[in-house]
């Protein structure tokens, strides 16, 4: 249990500073369409979030079932610890974190729950993951850390996109929210996505 707590510990502080990175990338891309093209980005945001939130699934799958797959080789348990151990930790990246992030900040947001709305978009693609996850760590040395890495670039984006889809756009033309912003994109992505790529394939591996 310590080496798996200690291991959890140590990624968590390995990956904060690619969550910072990716966040500000995310919010600089962001920031400028809404300023240079604010049209562009209403029409855009909405369709571009439901783009994302399913690529955003599949990587964070293939990270999950790739390392639990790397400790434990049982093909059920694999199936269901890279659905439950994605779509789960996803929706609270993607929307619920948005989502109670913006209502702290006063917007009056729009929970939208893509895994009940539109579950024949976001299920294929983890499933989709699951496959990808088996291929990569058979195939591919360390499989688990390209898509990791991906997976929290694509998760900022589509953490900020929500928030500018369903209510929040102030932010963009009021400074004083920038950081609160970074704040919740920060927090919507680092802890789900551990959680999903590194607390759940470890703790549900009897063999690590």
């Amino acid at each position: 249990m310590k080496q798996r707590l200690d291991r959890i510990f140590v990624e968590l502080g390995h990956h904060l500073p690619y969550t910072l990175i990716s966040s500000l990338i995310a919010m600089g891309a962001v920031w400028y369409v809404g300023t240079a093209k604010p049209e562009a980005l209403a029409v855009q945001a909405h369709g571009s979030f439901h783009l994302l939130h399913p690529l955003h699934v599949a990587l964070s799958a293939i990270a999950t079932t790739s390392v639990f797959w790397r400790y434990e080789r049982k093909w059920l348990k694999t199936l269901l610890v890279g659905l439950l151990g994605t779509l789960i930790p996803c929706g609270f990246s993607d929307y619920i974190f948005p989502f109670l992030g913006g209502r702290i900040l006063g917007q009056a947001m729009e929970l939208h729950v893509c895994l009940i709305e539109h579950p024949t978009l976001v299920v294929p693609f983890a499933a989709l993951g699951v496959v990808g996850g088996l291929l990569f760590e058979e195939r591919v040395a360390g499989g688990s850390v390209f898509s990791h890495g991906a997976h929290v670039f694509v998760s900022s984006l589509a953490s900020l996109l929500y928030l500018v889809s369903f209510g929040f756009t102030s932010w963009m033309s009021d400074m004083h929210l920038v950081f609160p912003v970074f704040l919740v994109v920060v927090v919507a992505v680092w802890i789900p996505c551990c959680i999903s790529d590194i607390v759940i394939p470890v703790s549900a591996a009897h063999n690590h």
